[in-house]
């Protein structure tokens, strides 16, 4: 009798873990297609992004703001038709510019800035306070300094960028942004803008 009893409460011991064991299957495979899910996900967007490379595709959304912004301020401000058509061209370029980085924000589940950096506002506010030969010189200086920093900065992210989609997005914009150089080059010459206006890196 006593056996008997023994040999029940094992069994019942035996059944309770295998019913622990099959609950916690299901678990673990959910985990682990979960897993798979993201790690697919990170492949499908050309690897993991790294911070370096969050904090480059966000200044080049800043940056594209900003002279879309500063474009149609010299549009509106300036008389002299080379500073208007250079401001045209910098909207069309930068705004094409800007939807696709947003586009790359995007497929990177990253989220681009709504709006410029607060240097940025701060060199719009100077630029607001100024009319005539010194805003056509003053923002000729400022575009020919910020291209200056965006060539540099998109062939630094060129050699170091391992995100494929950030390397393409790369390789896209750095002819568009080394055009804009000469071309802040040319105005600085023709405004009469004077510093930094005949050097280039």
């Amino acid at each position: 009798m006593k056996i008997r009893t023994i040999l029940a409460a094992g069994a019942f011991a035996a059944a309770m873990c295998m019913a622990a064991v099959s609950q916690d299957q299901p678990q673990a495979t959910s985990s682990g297609r979960q897993a798979a899910s993201q790690s697919g996900s990170m492949n499908n967007n050309g690897g993991a992004v790294s911070e370096m490379e969050k904090t480059f595709v966000s200044k080049a959304a800043q940056g594209d703001r900003a002279e879309v912004q500063l474009a149609q301020m010299a549009l509106q401000k300036s008389n002299n038709s080379d500073v208007k058509q250079f401001a045209q061209k910098m909207i069309d370029d930068h705004s094409h510019n800007q939807q696709q980085v947003d586009s790359l924000a995007g497929q990177l589940s990253l989220t681009a800035p709504g709006d410029v950096s607060p240097e940025q506002k701060q060199e719009a506010d100077r630029l607001q306070s100024m009319s005539g030969s010194q805003f056509d010189q003053a923002y000729a200086r400022l575009m020919l300094q910020d291209h200056r920093k965006d060539v540099n900065e998109f062939k630094r992210e060129q050699q170091m960028a391992k995100n494929s989609q950030i390397k393409q997005y790369v390789d896209q914009t750095l002819p568009v942004l080394q055009q804009h150089l000469q071309m802040a080059q040319q105005l600085n010459a023709k405004v009469g803008a004077g510093h930094g206006a005949s050097s280039s890196q």
